[in-house]
């Protein structure tokens, strides 16, 4: 296979709601639970699928057309823990955001290999917005769960019997 894939080649499949399926289905056990400990669970559980997705992802757009670009899509590890997707220039030195948007404006680039990137660049960005939003519940499920023991510490101090 070529940058000049042919019609009947299967090319850059976006990601689908199957795809999203499991992820949708974690989220949904999110909402239902109170306690602090299995709401960690779950939401452990939901980004352990977004991570599936993400090699899903990454593998899909490396068959076609990334391996024949002078761009990489890859992980970036972010200070909350989370990776999320970033494109990278070829020597994986700097961002790789301009080389993206160089190649997509490119007319000499086929028409399919600059809409494959544009359909890669859209579920990157979708991707990246799912896992800060469980990023961000994870964070706000440990500092409830702090403030949970700090209240029962309190109350225990107060109401020895409230164990």
């Amino acid at each position: 296979m070529s940058l000049n894939q042919t019609s009947d080649a299967p090319g850059y499949r976006t990601l689908s709601a199957e795809d999203w399926l499991a992820y949708e289905s974690c989220l949904k056990g999110l909402l239902r639970v109170r306690e602090p400990e299995a709401l960690a669970r779950n939401a452990a559980e939901a980004q352990a699928t977004l991570h599936q997705i993400q090699q899903l992802l990454l593998h899909r757009a490396w068959r076609w057309p990334l391996q024949y670009l002078p761009l990489l899509l890859c992980r970036g590890p972010a200070r909350s823990g989370a990776d999320f997707l970033r494109w990278r220039n070829q020597q994986n030195n700097r961002s790789g955001r301009p080389g993206w948007q160089a190649l997509v404006q490119d007319l000499t680039q086929p028409p399919g290999v600059r809409e494959a990137l544009l359909a890669i660049e859209r579920d990157r960005i979708v991707f990246n917005m799912q896992m800060s939003v469980c990023t961000f519940i994870l964070r706000q499920i440990r500092e409830c769960a702090l403030k949970m023991t700090e209240a029962e510490n309190i109350a225990v101090s107060v109401f020895p019997a409230a164990k």
